[in-house]
């Protein structure tokens, strides 16, 4: 097949869309399959940020939006790169962000009659509560963008014009727009891909009978991290003060607001309690990293919270082997690739949200701890204080990652865009029929 996958986040960018696409793009193309990536160049000259590209990566002259640190506004001309996209001949195309390259993919789809498919890879309903901001852009890009894409029929007009009306409070509007506005693209799709059970249910609940579509539940493929050396772990213990008798959980990711990391730092005050050897290990950067940092500093032991900043993925292996524990606290992650990687690294792990993640099941390999700091607290110290359960745990969390690996997923998705041609070409032969 030739295959296009359109994302609003790409290399340089390091995010968790960047990770899949990147990965998915390298596993079709084991599979024999031709792909190409359309994407930001983040910057306005994309030929630049084209010398050091893979084959196959279609950039297009983007700026910093001044919404999030990694989402450009992208420049292009719509014609030509219609033109463009018609040329390549794709069998499929695969979304993954629903802004300006995403729905660019939807357009040249809908115009050369290619079947699409869109990946749900970010929870906006809950996003935009951290970041009310983005209100005029979701009103843009619902009511501007959004017609100029798919097919409208007068119901969707109506639709659309009805989510002009000013709600109370912004964060509602926000939510109802981005519900109502994903409900009715999602609706014109071949294929609708989410990646855990919340987000099922989340989508289900928002269809109506005017607009409905089914859900594929398909995790992200994720492999095990190369291992690192003894010397590379004793180095990065070395570097960020963690000693032999070191209780270290932590968490690795995105340092965002909406990532609920401040819990974490509220339970560590009261770990330290039971477990004075106890450290927590932010690794990551974003944004909210000054405001965990401040927290940090305000807390008693704030000697004992280190933050080690970015590390590239390659290279994450090591800050896995030096964890104890991982926690994850987000309520508004998708799926959470990190989750699989700290199961791959034999990690038992805590987090709260029990609908976002296949490779966590309660009491077998990690605890679902409820939204505060005492409970937090609580399941880590139970983890922390006991070598033989962690190790039980750890063993079943790889036995659990194992299931969902980069070939395994591929596979599924492959059968997934197989399914999406032939039932195009169905309705296509019936119409053909019938006329």
């Amino acid at each position: 097949m030739r295959i296009g996958l359109f994302t609003d986040t790409y290399r340089p960018t390091i995010n968790g869309i960047t990770f899949v696409v990147e990965t998915l793009k390298h596993q079709l193309e084991a599979e024999g399959h031709v792909v190409y990536v359309f994407c930001p160049a983040r910057t306005i000259r994309p030929s630049k940020r084209a010398e050091t590209d893979e084959p196959n990566i279609i950039r297009f002259p983007s700026f910093r939006s001044g919404f999030f640190d990694d989402f450009d506004f992208t420049v292009f001309s719509p014609p030509s790169v219609l033109r463009q996209i018609g040329e390549l001949d794709l069998d499929v195309v695969h979304i993954f962000t629903p802004s300006q390259v995403g729905l660019i993919g939807i357009q040249a789809a809908v115009k050369h009659d290619i079947p699409f498919v869109v990946q749900h890879s970010t929870d906006l309903y809950e996003f935009v509560e951290h970041y009310p901001s983005v209100l005029p852009g979701v009103l843009a890009l619902v009511g501007i963008i959004f017609p100029m894409t798919v097919k409208m029929k007068g119901k969707d007009v109506r639709e659309i014009l009805r989510l002009y009306r000013p709600r109370a409070g912004v964060t509602k509007w926000n939510q109802e727009i981005i519900s109502k506005g994903i409900t009715l693209l999602y609706s014109k799709a071949d294929a609708v891909i989410v990646l855990c059970r919340k987000s099922r249910d989340q989508l289900k609940s928002w269809q109506t009978r005017q607009y409905s579509y089914d859900l594929t539940l398909l995790p992200n493929g994720v492999n095990a991290l190369p291992k690192p050396t003894k010397t590379a772990l004793e180095d990065f213990r070395a570097s960020w003060g963690l000693s032999q008798t070191d209780e270290v959980f932590g968490y690795v990711g995105r340092l965002g607001e909406e990532k609920n990391l401040a819990v974490l730092i509220r339970a560590f005050d009261k770990v330290i309690k039971s477990r004075p050897n106890a450290k927590l290990l932010f690794v990551g950067d974003f944004e909210y990293r000054a405001t965990l940092e401040a927290m940090a500093a305000q807390s008693r032991y704030g000697d004992r919270i280190v933050f080690t900043g970015a590390i590239a993925r390659e290279q994450l292996g090591v800050a896995y082997a030096a964890l104890d524990v991982f926690v994850f606290p987000s309520l508004k992650d998708t799926q959470g690739w990190v989750l699989h990687e700290a199961a791959h690294a034999g990690l038992p792990i805590v987090l709260t949200d029990r609908g976002v993640s296949e490779v966590v099941v309660e009491a077998e390999n990690g605890y679902y701890a409820r939204n505060n700091a005492t409970d937090f607290a609580r399941k880590i110290v139970s983890l922390l204080g006991d070598t033989e359960k962690r190790a039980i745990f750890g063993e079943y969390s790889k036995r659990l990652a194992m299931q969902f690996t980069e070939q395994k997923q591929t596979k599924k998705l492959i059968k997934l865009y197989e399914s999406a041609i032939v039932t195009r070409l169905d309705r296509k032969s019936e119409k053909h029929i019938t006329r």
